[in-house]
Formats: C-alpha cells, sequence, structure tokens
C-alpha cells in the first residue's frame, strides 16, 4: 500500500492540500515584501533604536508562538479547522495596512503584535487541516509541498520588495517612507488573494475522520514532551 501510494503523482494530491499550499505561498509573498524592512523603516524613518526593535520583534514572535497551542487546542475542541483557519489570514491581513498610519515604535509593535496573533491563531488549524485532508502514507509529501509553497513565496516575496526598491530608489540605500508604504499596499494584494483563495477553495474535512488521531491532543502533555517544549 505504501509502495503504491508514493508512485502516485503529485497532481492526485487533494484539492485542500493544493490550495493551501497556494494560500501559504500569497502569504509568504506578502510577508517577505515587508518584514525583513520593517527594522529598516523603524532605524531609518522613524529614529528607533535597536532595543526597541528587538523588543518589537520578540514579543511578535512570542506572540504567534503561544497562541499556536491555544488555537490547536480550539480547533480540535470545535472539529472545525478552515474557519480558524480563514480568520488568523484575514487578521493578518488587515493588520497590514495599519504599518502606513504608524509614526511611532509603540504603533508599529501594536501592528506586528495583531499581524502575529493572526499567524498564530491560522498554523495549528491549518496544519491540521493538511493532516486530515490526506490519508497517513502520503502526509509527508503533502507537508513536503506546503513547505515548498511557503519556501518560493518568501523567495518571490524578497525579490519582488528588491525590484520595487530599485525601481522606486535607483541606488538610494535608505529606505524612505514612500518606499515603504508602497510596498505595504503591494503586499496586501497577496495577503487578500490568498484568504479569498482559503474562503472559497478550502473544504472543511469531517473532524469524525480524525477523531481518533487527534485524541491524544486533548490529553495533558507528558512530561518529557513539556521538557523538550523547555528545551
Amino acid at each position: 500500500m505504501t509502495t503504491q501510494s508514493q508512485k502516485r503523482p503529485l497532481r492526485e494530491l487533494p484539492r485542500n492540500i493544493w490550495v493551501l499550499t497556494a494560500a501559504s505561498f500569497l502569504t509568504d509573498v506578502s510577508t517577505e515584501m515587508i518584514v525583513h524592512l520593517i527594522p529598516l523603516f523603524l532605524a531609518n524613518v522613524l529614529g528607533v533604536g535597536t532595543a526597541a526593535i528587538g523588543l518589537i520583534e520578540g514579543i511578535a514572535e512570542t506572540t504567534a508562538s503561544l497562541l499556536k497551542v491555544w488555537s490547536g487546542r480550539l480547533s480540535d475542541w470545535l472539529g472545525q479547522r478552515k474557519w480558524l483557519t480563514v480568520s488568523g489570514y484575514a487578521l493578518s491581513t488587515v493588520a497590514k495596512p495599519f504599518l502606513v498610519v504608524a509614526n511611532s515604535w509603540q504603533m508599529v509593535l501594536g501592528v506586528r503584535f495583531v499581524e502575529r496573533m493572526g499567524k498564530g491563531i491560522r498554523t495549528a488549524p491549518r496544519d491540521a487541516l493538511v493532516a486530515d485532508s490526506i490519508e497517513p502514507e502520503r502526509r509527508g509529501e503533502a507537508f513536503g509541498l506546503h513547505r515548498a509553497g511557503d519556501t518560493a513565496g518568501a523567495a518571490v516575496g524578497l525579490l519582488a520588495a528588491i525590484g520595487v526598491i530599485w525601481w522606486l530608489q535607483g541606488q538610494e540605500l535608505t529606505l524612505t517612507r514612500a518606499t515603504f508604504h508602497t510596498l505595504i499596499w503591494l503586499s496586501v494584494i497577496p495577503a487578500a488573494l490568498a484568504v479569498l483563495v482559503l474562503v472559497f477553495g478550502v473544504q472543511e474535512v469531517n473532524p469524525t475522520q480524525a477523531k481518533e488521531e487527534t485524541k491524544q491532543a486533548q490529553e495533558p502533555f507528558s512530561s518529557n514532551f513539556k521538557k523538550f517544549l523547555l528545551v
């Protein structure tokens, strides 16, 4: 059975896998267009010091990490994956344009906090939806395709940002407010497309199909797993 499943082509993967891969690709294009420029915007435009920049990123990423546990358990309890996933992507998309009006590091922190909340909410239900949408022997293939979409989106997003900066600023190395704002508005386009793709493309998987496999997720974590998380 395993040998037969391994020979099946990628195009035979379920629709959900392709839709989720496309959404991750588009979202990573959007994110990578601006995320690496936020520290430059803070330093070059707002004149913020390195300590505040580090604090912003630390709080943002911690928020995403902590919410992943909560959202994963909530999706198991509700037996719903799709709408938690959609809400997470939508929250991140709605947050990004507010960077245009950010004129202090505190406002940037607020935007990053909300944007990373979206990531924390969507990640675990999305991964569970990938797992629930395909037979166990092909899950590695499905997750591999999904991660490839992530990586490709990140590369495209970086290249797009470089191209826009070169087009708007030429040889000028210091990031300007106008260029950053242009990139923000451009980044909203793929992010919004990702939400639409999910809303109209993803199908909710019957939770009873994964009931036995997710049962352990509703039980208390073992002491060894807690130690692993701590490390």
